[in-house]
């Protein structure tokens, strides 16, 4: 086929599917970067009582309140499954990360406020304005929590539980990452999406603006997947029609 092209057609299309492939393999790591863990343990970025772990879930603050609006749209909002994915992307893709190292040199919690200012922070500061975010949209105080996990001795990271989006059910929810990772990103990630690699960590503390919980067995149960292969291949399958479609879309002007 190549062959019956003009040669300023096989060069225009070998740039079109170079730059196709460098988009693809782009948009795959980019998932990849945000999913970064904290260089220190739990204990060391705790607050210290109850009362200090509610105070940076805030709901009501202005700062919040216009974030949601500029997500959304103005109030009243009716909840969706759609509404939800769309304020956890654009946490994803509007605050980057940046570690309390890199920014004061010290263990610090940002507020909801200060994360929307500096458009940066870290895991517990994607987790809070998450959080925040989805109590302001109208999600119940005891259906989204700020969770904090550990894995091993010095492995801590925060992220969000919720049991709201599967009606009952129990999940794990990494702010850093939007709520479809593209297809080379999961397949990077042995076929697991970037939520489950949370379930590594045992949850130690669960709190928003409302509740605080040391000893929630139930935000311990995550929905597992139940089969890494059938992901994969499903991945795969995902991969090779948006490649065949991108393909068609090239050629057929070229072609022409």
């Amino acid at each position: 086929m190549m062959g019956s092209l003009a040669p300023e057609k096989r060069s225009l299309l070998a740039l079109a599917c170079g730059a196709l492939l460098s988009l693809l393999v782009v948009s795959g790591l980019s998932c990849v970067s945000r999913f970064i863990y904290p260089e220190s343990a739990v204990d060391d970025w705790l607050p210290a009582t109850q009362s200090e772990f509610k105070s940076y879930v805030t709901p009501e603050s202005k700062a919040v309140k216009e974030a949601l609006q500029d997500i959304l749209g103005d109030p009243p909002y009716t909840l969706s499954q759609l509404g939800f994915d769309d304020i956890r992307n654009w946490v994803a893709d509007n605050i980057a990360y940046k570690s309390d190292g890199e920014r004061s040199g010290r263990d610090y919690w940002q507020t909801s406020e200060e994360t929307l200012s500096y458009r940066t922070g870290d895991c517990e500061d994607f987790s809070i304005l998450l959080c925040s975010l989805l109590r302001a949209y109208g999600i119940d105080g005891h259906r989204v929590y700020v969770a904090l996990g550990i894995s091993g001795e010095e492995d801590g990271h925060a992220f969000v539980i919720e049991d709201w989006y599967r009606a009952g059910e129990w999940r794990r929810v990494e702010p850093q990452a939007a709520a479809q990772p593209s297809p080379f990103s999961r397949l990077f990630f042995a076929g697991s999406n970037l939520d489950s690699r949370l379930d590594e960590y045992e949850i130690t503390v669960v709190f928003n603006d409302l509740y605080w919980d040391d000893e929630c067995l139930s935000c311990q149960e995550v929905q597992k997947d139940s089969s890494t292969l059938t992901e994969i291949v499903t991945t795969m399958g995902d991969l090779l029609r948006q490649l065949s479609q991108l393909i068609r879309s090239l050629l057929g002007p070229l072609l022409n």
